[in-house]
């Protein structure tokens, strides 16, 4: 395991939370797209099926085996893939 911090970000819920927030009801166009954007590279990520890409990919939950409210949430291959 490495020393340094690592963090993990859910990016669909946190573009959800900002999105249900009226004050920001102005960035729902962007995000979206952003949104939209992300789940292409998420795509792309997995053909590639590079090491390093596949581990930023679950710490920001965009893969669906790394998302907790998925029903193809994968625990064990996610803990695999974020300690190699």
């Amino acid at each position: 395991m490495s020393d340094k911090l690592e963090f993990r970000c859910h990016v669909p819920l946190l573009l959800g939370e900002i999105l249900n927030n009226k004050e920001c009801a102005m960035l729902k166009i962007p995000l979206n797209v952003l949104a939209r954007l992300l789940m292409q590279v998420a795509k792309r990520a997995a053909q590639l099926d590079d090491t390093v890409l596949n581990k930023l990919m679950c710490q920001l939950t965009l893969y669906e085996i790394s998302d907790p409210e998925s029903k193809e949430y994968d625990k064990e291959k996610v803990k695999e893939i974020l300690n190699t």
